[in-house]
């Protein structure tokens, strides 16, 4: 019987050392995220708002429309006899509005800048999403993980209550001490009850970000233990300049902002109205035209004209003190991230090669020492808990890091693994 629990023990030993907790349905991160960008009904919303924007580029570059009139002068009082009007004083006019030359290119500009805030949008919630897929995805291997210990541990205290009644039949331990192992295992039966139960939530929260169906199964996790990330936080600053989607759109308001500037000076320059008329319209032959030019006159430009150029001045002074407390602000969040990734590393290395192997030697001596009949089983059982409460620690430092990792590739914009030292 105890080469029986010694055995049972080693063969949970070694598949905890391994790390291969999980060996069948395993799903692949890398295809979820993909799923998630063609399939995620916010990053597909975040796409419509992009191409909408795009289109409203060829629009602000475009012309009013025209204006088209017919005319029919001195008709007869009292009467709406316009056939009875002379021919020539029967009249089609055209007429348009041209903006002062640069107008509408500029319009064509702050319109393309929006277009391209819109985008870094689309591109900020894709980054959310993918983080939320990865987040998702962690916690369901921190929870299975979390399964598969306590029913190692649960298959430990089976075996070692067997020799337990054994011992307590004739005497050598107390009716209590066998309690404590019964109700050891009760809770542990629970507690895998529970996380079976938490499993189903976190499966639902998982596919809804894939679109799924909520109750669709989700297969198993896996969890790449090498630690790989080594960025140093220079880098991390210059690629956060360049492709933080929140940094960028606060860019472009400042890019806009110029261009608005620049519109609002312009606003002191005249338009054209250029209209063409057209006589004789039912005569059968062509008759008189008219040509009228008529310019718009920025009359009261002390109080209109001149205080849009303000407005757009203290847009652009606004729109460039938000973007340094935003560039701030991301160089704070990527410095924290970067220092917990580093403060998770030291647990995971601390856990990996120092306390894990004193818990197991710890257990191995115990457990010699329980099947020659010298050893205190109650000992032995504590033993397995603080392992197993240790070995879970490990697994959260691990999600933890990883976690992390994902916010900072949030953070800064891109997968990390792409920026070299």
């Amino acid at each position: 019987m105890l080469k029986k629990i010694l055995s049972i023990f080693l063969v949970c030993l070694f598949s905890l050392n391994s790390g291969m907790l999980f060996s069948q349905d395993v799903i692949s991160l890398n295809l979820l995220i993909e799923e998630a960008k063609k399939n995620n009904p916010e990053i597909l919303a975040a796409k419509k708002r992009w191409e909408s924007a795009l289109a409203r580029i060829p629009q602000a570059k475009s012309l009013d429309n025209p204006n088209v009139g017919l005319t029919f002068e001195k008709i007869q009082r009292g009467t709406l006899k316009l056939d009875k009007t002379m021919s020539e004083d029967r009249m089609l006019s055209i007429s348009q509005m041209f903006p002062f030359f640069g107008k509408l290119s500029l319009k064509g500009k702050i319109a393309l800048v929006e277009s391209q805030m819109v985008a870094s949008e689309y591109k900020q919630k894709e980054l959310e999403v993918i983080n939320s897929v990865k987040n998702a995805y962690y916690n369901l291997f921190m929870n299975d993980t979390e399964i598969e210990l306590n029913k190692q541990s649960l298959a430990l205290l089976k075996g070692i209550v067997k020799t337990a009644d054994a011992k307590y039949a004739i005497g050598e331990i107390t009716q209590e001490e066998l309690f404590k192992l019964n109700l050891e295992i009760a809770r542990l039966s629970n507690t895998i009850l529970n996380l079976r139960e938490e499993r189903t939530a976190k499966e639902t929260r998982l596919n809804t970000l894939l679109n799924r169906e909520p109750e669709l199964p989700v297969g198993t996790p896996e969890l790449n233990e090498n630690l790989l990330f080594q960025v140093d936080i220079k880098s991390l600053y210059r690629e956060t300049l360049l492709n933080q989607p929140e940094l960028i759109i606060f860019s472009y308001a400042i890019e806009k902002n110029k261009y608005a500037k620049s519109l609002a000076k312009r606003s002191f320059l005249p338009d054209l109205m250029a209209g063409l008329v057209q006589r004789g319209i039912t005569s059968g032959s062509i008759g008189p035209w008219d040509l009228m030019l008529s310019f718009s006159l920025p009359f009261w430009f002390w109080t209109k004209q001149r205080y849009e150029v303000k407005e757009a001045i203290a847009n652009l002074e606004e729109a460039e003190a938000a973007y340094k407390a935003m560039q701030n602000k991301a160089f704070v969040e990527t410095k924290d991230l970067a220092t917990k990734i580093k403060i998770a590393k030291n647990k995971i290395n601390l856990y990996k090669t120092n306390l894990i192997p004193i818990l197991e030697s710890s257990i191995a001596s115990s457990l010699a020492a329980f099947s020659s009949g010298k050893g205190d089983f109650m000992l032995l059982v504590d033993n397995q808990r603080m392992l197993i409460e240790t070995k879970m620690e490990y697994y959260k430092a691990l999600v933890e890091y990883n976690m992390n990792l994902a916010d900072l590739e949030r953070a800064v914009g891109i997968d990390l693994s792409e920026v070299k030292k």
